[in-house]
Parts: C-alpha cells; structure tokens; sequence
C-alpha cells in the first residue's frame, strides 16, 4: 500500500493506495497524529484507490477522526472506492464520516494533491510495528444511532445478528450473512441498517440481483416514511447502478 500526506495552509490530505490492512495501520496512524496539530483546519482522506480495508485500517481512520475532533479540525473522506464502501455502510461508520463524492470529492483533493504539497510517504516497512488500532464504536464518537426497536431484549438480539452477519460477510459467507441479516430484519422490520447491509450483500452475486432491487426499493420507501434522507439517498445510488447493469 502507498500512503502520502500532503500539507498546505492548515490543510492535510491523506491519499491511501492499495489494501488498507493491519500490517500498514500501525505506521500511518503514527505519522498522522503527528502531523495533526492544531494549526490543521481540515483533513481530507482520499479513498479512490483503496481496494481493500479491514477492521484494522477502519479502526486507525476512526482514531484519527477522534483526534480531529479533539483538535477541532473537519475531516472528510473522499470518493471511496465500492469495495471500501461497502464495509463502511455494515461497519455502521458511514454514519459518522462526513463523505463527499464525485466532482465535490475531487474538488477537495485536487488543489492539496501538488507534489510540493507532499510531506511524507509511510509504509509499514522501516516504521514501528505494535498492535493494530482498536475498532472503535460510533458510541466513542458520540454520534446518535439510526432509529432502534423499543424493547431493549430486542435491540440486543439485532445488535448480535448485525454483528454476526457482517463477520460471515468479512469471511465471504455469503449465505449466512444473509440469514442473521433477514433474522435481524424479522425482528424489526423498519430498522433501515439491516435492510440496508442485506441489500449489499445480495449485490455479491447476479443470480441475487433482484433480490437487491427489492430491498433497495424497501429501504427507498422506508426512508421516506421515516425522513431518513442518508439512507434514501444511498439506496437511490445503489438502484441506479443495479439497473444501469442490468
């Protein structure tokens, strides 16, 4: 994985090439932090071309967002790629990123991607090793959680399921992934997350491809029952596609 930070102005642009993944974390994180001190404004993390991002690499962006916060400072994550999308929205963490998209995401990496802007390239060879960063939660973030079942036994059991699904999906089960996502959705048929995640999941495969339109559609018109406008606006994008490959 290539990793380059830029600076200028009070303005820092992260630019991740390549697997996002544990043995890269450690090094980055360290190199960020550092560079953001109070006189960074802004933080853009480019995440066009990142194939790929596990646990380890979502857990080092959320630190980084926390110091943000701690500092002040705006982050936004740019033009992620499908695949690390995807692990954003059943991450739950697409809710707590500001993310900006097409030419608006462009706009933002342009001017700061200069190379006399460029003030380090980090790789995990050469730098530090440790344990990877904790994922943490949207709760450390302070960020409030979709609409929930009122029956707390009930919240749990979902919470469980979501969490369940997502490991099966992280290890390409498809099919289990799916049945905690339906079981999750028989509990409480308007907790839009879990449509959401099941949605995705059914776009792994084409023979499942209307099976994502149905969902879709559902969490189309749940959103608007519930004036969810993120998550209309994601199933809208996600339809578009589906039927533009159709």
């Amino acid at each position: 994985m290539n990793n380059s930070i830029y600076l200028v102005s009070g303005r820092m642009l992260l630019s991740i090439e390549g697997r996002f993944v544990l043995d890269e974390c450690d090094a980055l994180k360290k190199a960020v932090l550092t560079a953001l001190t109070p006189a960074v404004t802004t933080v853009v993390v480019d995440l066009s071309k990142t194939d790929f991002i596990d646990s380890a690499g979502l857990g080092t962006l959320v630190g980084i967002k926390i110091k943000c916060n701690q500092i002040k400072a705006r982050m936004t994550l740019v033009n992620p790629s499908p695949a690390v999308e995807d692990v954003l929205t059943i991450s739950k963490l697409a809710e707590i990123f500001e993310i900006a998209t097409g030419d608006e995401g462009r706009a933002l990496v342009g001017p700061l991607a200069a190379p006399e802007n460029l003030v380090r390239t980090v790789s995990a060879s050469g730098d530090a090793g440790g344990a990877a960063p904790a994922l943490a939660s949207a709760d450390a973030l302070r960020i409030a959680e979709p609409r929930r079942p009122k029956d707390a036994k009930t919240s749990e059991r979902i919470d469980d399921l979501c969490r369940n699904a997502a490991e099966a999906l992280r290890r390409g089960n498809y099919e289990e992934s799916i049945r905690f996502y339906r079981e999750a959705v028989e509990l409480d048929d308007e907790y839009l997350p879990a449509r959401n995640n099941l949605a995705i999941v059914y776009e792994k495969r084409p023979e499942w491809r209307q099976k994502a339109v149905e969902q879709w559609e559902m969490v189309m018109r749940l959103s608007d029952q519930l004036g969810d406008m993120k998550h209309r606006e994601r199933a809208e994008k996600h339809l578009q596609a589906l039927r533009a490959g159709a």
